[in-house]
């Protein structure tokens, strides 16, 4: 089939995968609500020391976004190989040889469940979790706070950690096949540990006086360096690399991934 897309085949595709899967697209809003839930009681650890809290005079801020940030990352990785892998297999319902579909509206169905759905998703249930929790802590924590005005710990390069990994998730789904959360989990993780001595040495390679190197373990926070040398300088260097190494990882390289994604699925179509 060609890659044509027709809104009412797609709508009839649509009502038929979630009247299939419907046990399994409802087990993620629970996995979203058990991690904000889970954030809330960690970050209300401290509190829970007696000593600790009665020392507090400043009060104590409790910061909601990171688990935001997270709660996203792991939802939409699990959404995202769960969704392709089961394109990845053939379809062989009575469904699928009276309304064959093509492999830009399958893709298209998976594309939505995974980013904007589940994106929706965590931000209404961490809305959610943390708008019941806030006034809890506080009737129970007088000196706690949240603070929702200020994003700790978030930045743009953080939508890497969605939207990057989880299209390599979904290409993973489409590639490796059974197993393939684990398999690409592992893959992400060693090539970043890869490209991590690889900067090392090369950078060893170029400043042979240096006595310590701080630079970020993640790939796309490249820019970020600190060099110490033996003759007692410390130097920053600033990349001019900057721009485009960010419109790099943080918009082409998730459209990438996605169009090979898709090329795959037309690959296993034929």
């Amino acid at each position: 089939m060609n890659n044509s897309f027709n809104f009412r085949r797609f709508r009839w595709y649509s009502r038929k995968e979630l009247r299939e899967n419907w046990k399994a697209y409802t087990l993620f809003p629970l996995i979203i609500l058990v991690i904000q839930l889970g954030a809330i009681y960690q970050l209300c650890g401290p509190l829970r020391d007696y000593v600790y809290y009665k020392q507090l005079t400043a009060g104590y801020m409790l910061r909601p976004y990171p688990s935001l940030l997270v709660s996203a990352g792991i939802t939409l990785w699990l959404v995202g190989s769960f969704s392709f892998r089961y394109l990845a297999t053939p379809q062989k319902s009575l469904f699928a040889l009276t309304l064959p579909v093509s492999a830009f509206e399958r893709f298209c169905f998976a594309w939505i469940i995974t980013v904007p759905v589940s994106l929706l998703l965590v931000y209404l249930f961490w809305h959610f979790s943390w708008g019941i929790a806030t006034p809890i802590i506080k009737a129970i924590y007088p000196k706690a706070y949240v603070e929702y005005n200020k994003y700790y710990g978030v930045g743009i390069y953080n939508s890497v950690f969605i939207f990057v990994y989880t299209a390599a998730f979904m290409l993973g789904a489409v590639v490796f096949g059974r197993f393939s959360l684990l398999k690409t989990l592992s893959f992400v993780l060693g090539m970043s540990v890869v490209l991590y001595f690889v900067k090392l040495n090369l950078l060893q390679l170029l400043i042979p006086d240096t006595t310590k190197m701080v630079f970020s373990p993640a790939p796309y926070w490249g820019t970020f360096l600190n060099i110490e040398t033996a003759s007692g300088l410390n130097l920053w260097p600033r990349s001019t690399m900057q721009l485009p190494y960010f419109v790099w990882w943080v918009y082409c390289l998730p459209m990438v991934l996605w169009v090979i994604t898709f090329l795959k699925l037309k690959e296993k179509e034929i």
